[in-house]
């Protein structure tokens, strides 16, 4: 995660972190074109029981796609977009 979070800062962005007490927590939370867009970081291939419940539930999150960086190959799979984590720089605000 804080390699993710050295390129964002490089960018410019600005990091926001979500954190309730119910449980959920999200690495980052960025605006994606046009849209708040979930980040989430796994070093490696791994669970990422937060994003999938807060995707589950848009009604209340009002979060329609998110994004994955980690060790994995690029990606889709219904709103969520995996990258691997060298190229978290291309997350250009649109």
């Amino acid at each position: 995660m804080a390699f993710v979070a050295d390129i964002f800062g490089k960018m410019g962005r600005k990091l926001y972190y979500y954190h309730k007490d119910g449980g959920v927590e999200l690495d980052f939370l960025m605006r994606y074109k046009g849209q708040c867009t979930p980040v989430e970081c796994k070093a490696t291939t791994g669970n990422a029981k937060s994003m999938r419940t807060v995707m589950s539930h848009p009604e209340k999150y009002h979060v329609t796609s998110a994004i994955k960086v980690g060790d994995y190959n690029i990606g889709r799979k219904d709103q969520l977009l995996t990258l691997p984590m060298y190229m978290a720089f291309l997350l250009k605000e649109v």
